[in-house]
């Protein structure tokens, strides 16, 4: 029977020479002891540095596309309002407020208003309304009801209505309220009457002074009437005739808030000239484009630079998503390898 030595050593396996190698070496250095963990992990991010450095520049890059995106974003001009459909814009004027007296007799409430009564008697109360139509073609209809908004707006006017109908390309009818302060009437009428053809202008006034004055007296007699039941009240010395008295006084304190804002109404009225403003875009049929409705090589040149912002656009929101997705992707993968190494390492100690 052969010798069961030589039995088991004709058949040992081969161990592989690296690890024959390490296993040596660390036996010839009297078996080291491991590094700590924390050394352990100061060689790892050594050895991974490079990785580090890529994904931070990542990162980095990232964060500007991103920063420079938002910046660009907010940075645009804006366009003004535009008046399509049947948009209905309205701003309040805010109302005069009520002058009344808390006590004293009727003469010294109405002394102080002597001065200012006599300087409005002095200026005419004309309400003003025009009405004016500008002819275009329909594909700039929408630009001039902006334009026009726009000049209403530099002169501290306000647009009560607008409202745009528009049949295909070859009819388009924008109608707006304007209400342009009196002062600056003729001005704001000027200026929008330079944006297109004038096809027709009106404009009508209305002398209200009279009508004016008639209000103002209205709100000085009920000023009077509920001064004098004030006083009838202070002097009252029963019960009911408090009570009677006091129903006067409320009743004539609707009168003069009635009567007032009677008067706010008329000056709004007076204070803002109304514009009733029409702008007709039409274009007969078989008629030729204008030289701004051609599409011409300059054209094509912004429309395919456009096509190309669009499409850097997209690229930059697609960079945004991927460039996380793949810093992450990267470091995960950092992650398993250093794990891998270190499984590696216990099982090289344990044997």
């Amino acid at each position: 029977m052969p010798d069961l030595e030589t039995l088991l050593r004709d058949v040992k396996p081969a161990p592989n020479p690296a690890w024959a190698l390490k296993l040596d070496t660390r036996v010839a250095n009297r078996f080291p002891t491991p590094p700590s963990r924390a050394r352990r992990a100061m060689i790892s991010v050594g050895e991974h540095m490079l990785a580090i450095v890529a994904s931070v520049a990542i990162a980095g890059v990232m964060g500007v596309i991103v920063i420079a995106g938002l910046s660009g974003a907010g940075g645009g001009d804006e366009e003004p309002a535009s008046a399509g459909g049947s948009a209905t814009s309205s701003e309040a004027i805010p109302e005069m407020s009520e002058q009344s007296s808390s006590g004293g007799s009727a003469g010294d409430s109405a002394a102080p208003a002597a001065a200012p009564e006599s300087l409005q008697r002095d200026a005419r109360a004309v309400k003003s309304n025009t009405s004016l139509t500008l002819s275009t073609t329909p594909d700039r209809v929408q630009g001039l009801t902006n334009r026009a908004i726009t000049i209403v707006d530099s002169l501290g006017g306000f647009v009560q209505s607008s409202q745009i109908d528009q049949d295909g390309s070859r009819r388009a009818i924008a109608t707006l309220s304007l209400r342009i302060p009196t002062a600056k009437r003729d001005d704001g009428l000027a200026r929008i009457s330079k944006l297109a053809n004038v096809q027709s202008r009106s404009q009508e006034t209305e002398d209200v002074t009279d009508q004016r004055e008639a209000l103002e007296a209205a709100v000085r007699d009920a000023r009077a009437d509920r001064e004098g039941l004030r006083n009838r009240l202070a002097k009252a010395t029963t019960d009911k005739e408090r009570s009677r008295l006091r129903a006067l006084v409320n009743r004539s304190s609707r009168r003069v808030t009635q009567a007032q804002r009677q008067v706010n109404e008329l000056g709004r009225e007076v204070s803002y000239a109304t514009v009733d403003l029409e702008i007709r875009g039409t274009r007969r049929s078989g008629e030729a484009a204008a030289p701004g409705d051609r599409w011409t090589p300059g054209d094509a040149l912004g429309d395919a630079v456009r096509v190309l912002e669009v499409i850097a656009g997209v690229l930059m929101i697609v960079l945004a998503i991927l460039l996380p997705i793949a810093a992450i992707v990267v470091l995960a993968a950092i992650a398993a390898r250093i794990l891998t190494r270190r499984r590696r390492e216990r099982a090289l100690e344990v044997a």
